[in-house]
This record gives structure tokens, sequence and C-alpha cells, in this order.
């Protein structure tokens, strides 16, 4: 896909970023790893769990036959051996290009400890955003994600930034039910 976006007149080289959401955070970050042209990488409501336990064993059933189907597996048995191959593990450290992860400190389908493992793996510039017991998907009433920084704007700003050549500190946001940002370097 990067091969084909190049080669448009439209597009500048050096302005294209990669973004996923859930399931979708995963698959943005194996990408980044293996293409080093990005010039960045956000992602939210992480799925960063190696094996992804919790969201195939504890959370509704229809996520992991969700995936079973789109993984061509139909068999549980051989679908739980391939689960075991889903790791961002060994890989996030051929990251380079700026990282923005966005997540709920209180993720029922991917423990929040995954998602800081991965961003403690990263060699590159880095940020994380997390919203104090905002779930999977950052927001649905909780105050820190309705009393903090906008989720989609926060996103949208941070690509600008990195589009424009801004660099930034590596860091860690913390936002509490008031809507208070605690920032932490690394």
């Amino acid at each position: 896909m990067l091969e084909w976006l190049l080669r448009r007149p439209e597009v500048d080289p050096q302005r294209v970023a990669i973004s996923g959401r859930s399931f979708g955070s995963y698959a943005t970050t194996l990408a980044a790893s293996n293409e080093p042209r990005f010039c960045a990488v956000a992602v939210s409501a992480t799925c960063f769990e190696p094996g992804f336990h919790t969201i195939f064993e504890e959370a509704s059933p229809t996520f992991k036959m969700r995936f079973m189907f789109m993984a061509n597996i139909s068999d549980e048995t051989t679908f739980d051996e391939f689960a075991k191959t889903l790791t961002w593990e060994g890989r996030v450290e051929k990251i380079h290009m700026p990282f923005l992860c966005i997540a709920g400190g209180s993720d029922e389908l991917s423990p929040i400890e995954n998602t800081m493992r991965l961003f403690g793996a990263l060699p590159g510039p880095r940020q994380v955003v997390i919203y104090e017991e905002s779930r999977h998907s950052v927001g649905g009433g909780v105050s820190s994600a309705m009393l903090g920084p906008d989720v989609t704007a926060l996103a949208a700003n941070w690509l600008a930034a990195r589009f424009s050549g801004q660099t930034f500190q590596s860091e860690r946001w913390f936002v509490n039910n008031e809507g208070n940002v605690t920032r932490s370097r690394i």
C-alpha cells in the first residue's frame, strides 16, 4: 500500500503516517515495525496483550469467533495455538519513528500492563496517554475522557505536529478523573 501511495503525485513521502484502533492498533504496530518510511504511528484502544488471552477467553465470545473467521481457522484448538503467535514482542524494537499510544487505564479487553510493556520496549520517541478509569474504547462517559484532552483532537494534532517536523520529548501522560494531565518523562 505504501508503494502505491508514494507513486501518487499528491502524496508527500515525508508525511505518511499510519494509525490504528483496537485490533488495528496491533496490526498498525506490526506494519510500522516492518516499514521505516512511515513518519509517525498513532494508535488507540490498544490490543497489545501477547496471545490476546483476555479478549479471546474472558470477553464476549464474538471477539474470538470473529477473529477465527478472519483467520480462516474453524477448529478452536488450532486457533488457540495460532493465537499464541500473535505478539508484538521482538518486533517493536525496530520502530524508530514517533509513536503515540492512547489507552484506557481500565481496559477490559487488553490489560494496560501490556500497553506499558510495549511502550517501554519502543526505542524511538514516544508518547503514551492513559485515561483514568476509561475502558477499551477511551471515552464512554468517564470523567477523565470528558474533562481531559479530546482523544480525536489529541491524535489529529499530534500527527499534524509530526507532519510539520516538530520534535517532542518521550512522555507518559496520565489524565485523571478531573481532566488534569500529569506528564512524566521517560
